[in-house]
């Protein structure tokens, strides 16, 4: 008697690997929505003498590691007292396959999965790093297939995966939103503009299709803008996290670790927002203000990085006579932020929803891909 075949159990998983964090998104139960906050460091290259002093308490996405044969390779939070800082010049492309193999192996570890499953992956990359595509198939293909190990557990993963260019997720969602309007994003002109950590980059679609000759990825990112700013203002790297705190919070008085004491960063605030609006008006007057001035174009912002000039922005497009047409993509979606809400992260920062937007719609669109069904 023949026995019937066991269906794999599948995730769909998709993910925006930033330079400050990896944002993933998964399901393998249906109506499931599970929001990962994993940290961005790669050290790889390590020897096993590096797993004596690993154990496998607290949560796994805290504390992912992966075997590749004689290699040990630590991604996020645990590869953090090896690296001694986490570098944002290098792509997201080298260090891709490593975190989408850990987002797996710690999914798996949580939804309690069997050593073998399935995997459907979208995956978010810069306009510029788009062309890597296939190295990165490849490379994880090869990986999944070969099998590897997270955290001590056996991974056998068939593996199918898909890029996109950084931004699609926030236009899956905004023709999402306007779907449940009875509107639809196919007569309309839309601009991306994603403000990220590394770079600020645009897309441009034209009744539903990506125009390629109104995207870039070129522009300027916060970070470099943020250390430029900070060093001239005097502040070094240990109060670093205090300088961002009180940007992201409007309260300019922070603990200083360097001073140990109260401090009051109203300067070092005005400098970093003021280099970092000059350097992003500059950009979009040359990449954006056409666009927008020529044709009736729904301009939607997003990045964690936005919020930091929101006044300089708003002020911006009231210039150009089009804040109708602007979206900030600012937390205000109920149901993203309900999803990221689960994360305990949100207690620390008010601005995971804001970060986390491209990769929730990212991962809309990858479930809405499988099903006529609206999720």
């Amino acid at each position: 008697m023949k026995l019937a075949s066991v269906a794999l159990p599948t995730v769909y998983l998709a993910a925006d690997l930033g330079s400050s964090a990896s944002k993933v998104f998964y399901r393998v139960h249906p109506t499931q929505a599970q929001p990962l906050w994993m940290g961005a460091e790669v050290a790889e290259g390590l020897s096993r003498v590096m797993l004596s002093g690993l154990g496998t308490g607290g949560r796994p996405q805290d504390n992912a590691w992966l075997e590749i044969g004689d290699d040990v390779v630590m991604v996020g939070e645990s590869a953090k007292a090896i690296l001694e800082a986490n570098s944002l010049s290098a792509n997201k492309s080298e260090k891709a396959v490593y975190k989408l193999s850990a987002a797996l192996g710690v999914v798996a570890e949580l939804e309690k999965l069997p050593s073998r499953y399935r995997a459907v992956v979208w995956l978010a990359l810069p306009l510029a790093e788009v062309p890597t595509r296939h190295q990165i198939t490849t490379r994880l293909t090869e990986l999944c297939q070969q099998g590897f190990t997270c955290r001590g557990r056996a991974q056998q993963v068939d593996v199918t995966l898909k890029c996109y260019p950084e931004g699609f997720g926030v236009y899956l969602r905004r023709k999402q939103q306007l779907d449940d309007l009875g509107q639809s994003i196919n007569h309309r002109h839309t601009s991306i503009v994603m403000m990220g950590h590394r770079n600020l980059s645009t897309l441009a679609f034209e009744h539903g299709s990506l125009n390629l000759g109104g995207a870039a990825s070129d522009g300027p990112g916060f970070w470099p803008n943020f250390e430029k700013a900070a060093r001239s203002a005097g502040i070094t790297a240990p109060d670093y996290p205090a300088l961002m705190r009180a940007l992201s919070s409007g309260e300019p008085h922070q603990i200083s670790p360097a001073k140990a004491g109260l401090v009051d960063f109203s300067e070092a605030v005005a400098s970093v927002q003021g280099l970092y609006s000059q350097a992003v008006m500059v950009y979009l007057r040359d990449n954006l203000v056409k666009r927008v001035v020529e044709q009736s174009v729904d301009v939607v912002v997003s990045g964690g990085a936005s919020q930091i000039i929101q006044t300089q922005l708003d002020d911006f497009f009231a210039d150009l006579h089009c804040t109708d047409r602007v979206i900030f993509v600012d937390g205000s979606d109920d149901r993203l932020t309900r999803v990221v809400n689960q994360l305990p992260e949100v207690s620390q920062n008010s601005t995971l929803a804001r970060r986390m937007a491209d990769g929730y719609g990212l991962f809309l669109g990858l479930l809405g891909s499988l099903t006529t069904v609206a999720v």
